[in-house]
């Protein structure tokens, strides 16, 4: 029998279903999600919602993942 921190829920990257852990998701574990393989030397914007909540996340930030939840993940130039 698993134990409750076993869970997964479901979220949508970048439009495709995708199974996680329940908890926190890291901006890296996102990235590995839209991206594989990740691109060299690539930056991203991350940005999610779920119902009436969003935001964005950088490198070394996490949010609790929730079973719905919409991460759109961009590869963006250097500025």
């Amino acid at each position: 029998m698993s134990a409750p921190h076993d869970k997964e829920i479901n979220i949508i990257v970048n439009g495709r279903p995708k199974k996680v852990p329940e908890g926190d998701i890291s901006f890296e574990a996102v990235i590995a999600l839209a991206f594989d393989p990740v691109p060299p030397n690539a930056f991203f914007t991350v940005t999610w919602s779920h119902g009436h909540e969003g935001g964005s996340l950088v490198a070394g930030q996490s949010v609790p993942a929730q079973n719905g939840m919409k991460i759109d993940v961009t590869e963006t130039g250097q500025s």
